[in-house]
């Protein structure tokens, strides 16, 4: 259930809601055709209205009109094009139902539905039409419809006690007060009293019925009074909400707050009715109280007190549980607290077995809060109908164990009585009450008090068998056992209520604490479907399965084996389109046996809750709903939290892709184009000058095309490295291979393009041939000998050193060049980084490390740029598995 907090009303955000409330809404609008009974002519004025939109050019179609067998009202649809009824089979009957697909489908400018109080045929997507209509409104469609006053629910019981009929089928007072337009159709009791006898309103055996109940004279004046007033509030809160929305009334005053306080065992609804019309005369918040002080709550009473809430939500109030040991002190800081003035309470019932307690509403005007208290009693008619308060004598079964109890605390004090005196055997019976108490409340653990007090006295004083007792300590003894039993039997009923309270409450924390403690390692959304799904699952005692919505289908997460049905596709559509709960124990598509729930994350509907509670349980109880709504909200954020990591991430790859292109430009504009120019340049002196070249100038121009060609072809290679690395499509081809091998290819390379550059390599005998694709692992090792012979000095040598170390093949190449700082070392490894300026950049593309440390982690190896040991320049250190491990790393990728 939710709590609502009330605050001091501002002028400027009261103009600022009737500005809204005032501006056109985005859906259609609804014209409500009200009448003071069947007869008055509704549906014909209707009919008449929409004729005249008709002739403006408006698209208009008769969704459905019941004619109830007249003529003229018959007469006037011939003007209008009229919906298929949709045909529904229902208990072995052809029933015709309102067809909101169609209606939907078609989409007309405006739609004529007659009788807004209807109650759908079972199986429908909605329970009631008037949720029909709030669909096409939601669609943008303009809606006419009809109703009778007797259809208003707050006025449910103020109809009772005028007709004596309970009107089963009612609309909620804040739908009708939403509607655009309140149309009265009115005509004279006496005239229609006329119109019923000539057979113009029912014919047969229905207007014999009608006039044993409404078509009366002073009935129908009241119900037309109520029409009236009706009609003239709506009129007056559309003045109020324009006079506000253009600021001419700054009358503002601090408004009450009205509590209506209900009860699981009596039927309180005429008390929201009431508190309604309260609420909406005085232009007050209410809310809708129910405390829970932990005593049993049978499955009527949940189901009453589902419907009370229901009601009270349909009417517009807000909805609030709490718990407590008891109504007065729980109640007393939730007025303080929300700073409410005003309390409906029902009368009661007076307890003949506790004439001592006083009334609530008596103890609310004695609490000394600053309160005004409204009590008020169910009228004779609906008193009638109200189930018969729970049993003054508690739970039955109670008595039955209490004699139990009783009899085994005798068994056992008979048998310690040759050992204990009476003092101490009396609290085996006191242990047998307080077991009772426990367990099943204070009246049945005072009627094992009793009982122990006459088994005590007939077993164990003096003279045994018989209730006599000759002993004054026996006596007393007899005295402290009942009196401790009648202390003690409901104060163990008072304790086992709270720690229920406790129970339940601990529960509800516990859930959300473990709940809010697995949300923290969650990153992705399957994740968070999973956990919030096993959380819920294990909270309810029911499957539980997030929704998501990909490519136009559901898929379920955790998956299950047992498919949609199509009702349930249907609930899971309705429930992400509108963001309401829909399917079992709601008013939507209930014949479906999952219940649905939105989760929503910034107004979408990103998922869609299902719950399929046991087919036994009839109520969706409160503490199930608050466990639920607390979950999904707890769930949104971290849906939210998961989104926007999502977009940073895309964001940071965007910004890096972009980076990465830009330097791409730059290395392919400056490292091909060098390159060619210098072999461009080398072709046109060959060409032009031929005749005046030495034959030592003609040499060196060839010698400058090879080098040039030979940078560019590894420029090329480079590049199509480091493709194949991004792609994922580098295939290993492994082999045995020692690394000396891999070390004098690596060095034979090298000593091609800078031959001066000395070379010292150390390998340790005991390190064992490796299973690697040779190729790659010696283009490894030549890019990192290669930045080491651009950066060091040509006179000193490059160390490189291969041992076993840690079970890994450990490859130190140690140079003496300038050295990286220790913040770059790892940017070193990125593509097209470059950590040199100037001159000693030019030759350099930032390609080589980035694909040696990719071949290397291709092979399951690791490579990082380190320190050099003698203080001066950089030493890269490769390690890669041994044979057993790369046969490992190698099966783990296939």
């Amino acid at each position: 259930m939710s709590s609502t907090r009330f605050s001091q009303p501002d002028p400027r955000r009261q103009q600022a809601d009737a500005l809204l409330k005032s501006l056109t809404p985005s859906g259609g609008q609804l014209k409500i055709f009200l009448g003071a009974s069947p007869g008055v002519g509704k549906t014909c004025a209707m009919l008449e209205a929409a004729r005249e939109r008709q002739q403006q050019g408006v698209s208009v179609l008769v969704g459905l009109i019941e004619t109830h067998g007249r003529s003229h009202t018959a007469a006037l649809l011939s003007d209008f094009t009229l919906l298929q009824r949709r045909e529904e089979l229902y208990q072995g009957q052809l029933l015709t139902e309102f067809d909101l697909d169609a209606a939907l489908a078609r989409k007309p400018q405006l739609i004529l539905v007659d009788e807004l109080a209807h109650t759908n045929i079972p199986g429908s997507r909605h329970k009631r039409r008037y949720q029909d209509i709030a669909e096409l409104l939601e669609a943008g469609i303009d809606v006419y419809t009809t109703m009778n006053i007797q259809h208003v629910a707050s006025l449910n019981d103020l109809v009772l006690q005028v007709s004596g009929v309970r009107v089963r089928e009612t609309v909620p007072d804040q739908f009708i007060d939403d509607a655009h337009q309140l149309v009265f159709v009115d005509l004279e009791p006496a005239h229609l009293l006329q119109r019923l006898e000539q057979g113009k309103v029912y014919l047969g055996d229905f207007a014999t019925q009608a006039q044993q109940q409404f078509f009366q004279l002073e009935t129908l004046t009241a119900l037309r009074e109520m029409a009236i007033k009706l009609v003239m509030h709506h009129v007056d809160s559309q003045l109020k909400t324009e006079q506000q929305a253009k600021a001419t009334s700054q009358d503002y005053t601090i408004a009450d707050k009205l509590l209506v306080l209900i009860s699981s065992r009596r039927d309180h609804e005429y008390l929201i009715r009431i508190g309604r019309r309260v609420a909406e005369k005085r232009q007050v918040p209410w809310v809708v109280v129910w405390v829970d002080t932990g005593a049993m709550q049978y499955q009527a009473q949940q189901q009453r007190l589902q419907a009370a809430f229901a009601l009270a939500r349909e009417l517009g109030a807000s909805t609030d549980v709490l718990r407590g040991p008891s109504t007065l002190q729980t109640i007393g800081p939730y007025i303080t607290e929300q700073r409410i003035n005003a309390v409906l309470v029902g009368a009661g019932t007076p307890r003949w077995w506790q004439p001592w307690r006083k009334p609530l509403y008596q103890q609310l005007v004695n609490s000394g809060l600053p309160l005004e208290v409204s009590v008020y009693r169910a009228d004779a008619c609906s008193h009638a109908e109200l189930p018969l308060p729970a049993s003054p004598f508690g739970q039955t079964a109670g008595y039955g164990v209490g004699v139990l109890l009783m009899a085994l605390a005798s068994a056992v004090a008979l048998v310690l009585h040759r050992v204990l005196d009476n003092d101490n055997l009396v609290l085996i019976y006191v242990l047998a009450v307080v077991a009772c108490g426990l367990k099943y409340g204070a009246r049945p653990a005072i009627f094992t008090a009793v009982l122990s007090f006459f088994s005590f006295n007939f077993f164990l004083t003096d003279p045994y068998f018989s209730f006599n007792v000759n002993k004054s300590d026996d006596l007393a003894t007899l005295i402290f056992l009942l009196v401790i039993g009648m202390v003690c039997g409901p104060a163990a009923s008072k304790i086992r209520q709270q720690l229920l309270l406790l129970k339940a409450a601990n529960r509800f924390s516990e859930f959300q604490r473990d709940f809010a403690a697995r949300l923290t390692v969650v990153h992705q959304t399957e994740e968070l479907a999973q956990v919030l799904a096993a959380q819920l699952s294990s909270a309810l005692q029911a499957p539980v399965h997030l929704a998501l919505k990909a490519e136009n289908q559901w898929q379920l997460l955790p998956a299950t084996t047992e498919p949609l049905l199509p009702i349930d596709g249907a609930v899971l559509d309705w429930c992400r389109q509108h963001q309401a709960m829909a399917g079992r124990f709601s008013d939507t598509l209930n014949a479906s046996v999952w219940t649905a729930q939105p989760l929503v994350v910034q107004q979408q509907t990103v998922a869609v809750l299902m719950v399929r509670f046991p087919s036994q349980q009839a109520v969706l109880r409160p503490d199930d709903e608050r466990l639920i709504t607390s979950l999904l909200q707890q769930a949104g954020s971290v849906w939210q939290r998961i989104s926007l990591s999502a977009e940073l991430e895309s964001s940071r790859v965007k910004a890096e892709m972009e980076q990465l292109r830009s330097a791409l430009l730059s290395s392919v504009s400056h490292d091909l184009r060098s390159p060619l120019s210098a072999m461009m340049g080398s072709a046109e002196s060959l060409l032009v000058l031929e005749q005046q070249l030495s034959a030592t100038d003609r040499h060196e121009l060839l010698q400058t095309i090879l080098s040039e060609s030979q940078r560019l072809d590894r420029y090329i290679q480079n590049l199509l490295d480091m493709t194949r690395l991004g792609h994922g499509q580098l295939k290993l081809e492994r082999d045995w291979v020692s690394v000396n091998d891999i070390l004098a290819s690596a060095r034979q390379r090298l000593k091609r393009f800078f031959p001066q550059q000395e070379l010292l390599c150390q390998v340790s005998a005991e390190l064992p041939p490796l299973f690697v694709h040779a190729a790659l692992l010696e283009q490894a090792l030549f890019n990192i000998l290669e930045n080491a012979a651009r950066y060091s000095p040509a006179d000193v040598a490059i160390r490189v050193t291969a041992e076993l170390r840690a079970g890994r093949c450990h490859i130190e190449i140690e140079d003496e060049g300038p050295g990286i700082a220790p913040d770059l070392r790892e940017k070193v490894f990125d593509m097209f980084y470059v950590v040199a300026d100037g001159d000693s950049k030019r030759h350099n593309t930032g390609m080589g490390l980035a694909i040696c440390r990719g071949m290397i982690g291709a092979h399951g190896g690791t490579v990082e740029a380190q320190a050099a040991k003698t203080g001066q320049g950089s030493c890269f250190v490769v390690e890669l598995p041994l044979p057993a491990q790369s046969r490992q790393a190698q099966e783990e990728m296939v």
